[in-house]
């Protein structure tokens, strides 16, 4: 921009007349519109044609821009499009033609024009499809989540169908879990070396679809069935008394094996009782066994 310089004789005119430099009038380009606090006018020095970014002719300072000129505005990311702006009365008008941004949809385009697509949707992330199983094992896509199989619970110590309980709950496939008597309640505190007690251990063997269940529990055999998860176990032995008498003990387990706790119950009868012999008075027992997988 071309440098003005003012004459010594007018800023003393400024300085006697004008009083507070706050009266003039000064234009962008260092000229002078006003006149002085004391009356006096001043003398505007002409702008130079190469100074000017608006030609002559604007009032209230130089245009803001030349008659016809253009700037692009807006944005060309994504799916944006850019507009202009245009010149009119020496200033940018609005911006005219642009087009976007729009609220980011799952759709595979840049909506909202910021250098990502479908960046809100959390696309490929883990998700429990529209299957059998409660698995996270499908992915985020547009619109939902993927299809994957449904994974059956196989009695094999692992959670197939991820819905936190090892194989009790199989589908496929023949179990063979462990048991333990947690909890063993005599009739009588004189009853006592039972076959079965608390911290007796056995196996117990059925299949997942349910049929004929066998197990052990502390040397004792027992059979029976399951259905749909219910377990219906019985057993016997025999055993004689320092008096002779024999006596038959019955053992039963019962409940359901999905839940891994069952309940058992035993119950002795006298078998074979000698003439002139006295037998003991029988026991029972209830007890907790859990289905350890």
């Amino acid at each position: 921009m071309a440098s003005h310089h003012r004459p010594l004789a007018l800023l003393v005119l400024f300085a006697a007349g004008c009083g507070a430099r706050s009266h003039l009038g000064w234009d962008d380009e260092g000229s002078t519109s006003a006149v002085g606090g004391g009356g006096a006018t001043s003398t505007s020095t002409q702008k130079s044609s190469s100074s000017s970014t608006g030609g002559e002719g604007g009032s209230g300072g130089s245009p803001a821009c030349l008659p016809g000129e253009t700037q692009p505005c807006g944005s060309d990311v994504g799916e944006c499009q850019p507009g202009l702006r245009v010149c009119e009365d020496g200033f940018l008008g609005p911006c005219k033609g642009a087009i976007g941004p729009f609220d980011e949809l799952c759709n595979d385009l840049d909506d909202d024009c910021d250098g990502q697509t479908d960046e809100d949707f959390g696309l490929g992330q883990s998700c429990d499809g529209p299957d059998g199983d409660v698995c996270a094992d499908d992915v985020v896509i547009c619109g939902g989540c993927t299809q994957g199989p449904t994974n059956q619970e196989t009695c094999n110590g692992f959670d197939d169908n991820c819905n936190g309980v090892i194989d009790a709950d199989c589908d496929v496939g023949k179990c063979m879990p462990s048991l333990l008597v947690t909890g063993s309640t005599p009739s009588s505190p004189g009853c006592v070396d039972f076959e079965i007690e608390k911290g007796s251990t056995g196996t117990i063997d059925f299949p997942c679809t349910g049929g004929p269940v066998s197990a052990n529990l502390g040397g004792v055999l027992m059979s029976g069935s399951v259905t749909n998860g219910f377990v219906n176990l019985t057993g016997t032995s025999t055993f004689p008394d320092p008096n002779g008498c024999t006596w038959q003990a019955d053992h039963k387990i019962t409940g359901n094996v999905t839940s891994g706790a069952l309940t058992y119950t035993y119950a002795e009868h006298v078998l074979v009782k000698p003439p002139g012999i006295m037998c003991y008075l029988p026991c029972t027992e209830t007890g907790s066994v859990t289905v350890q997988y």
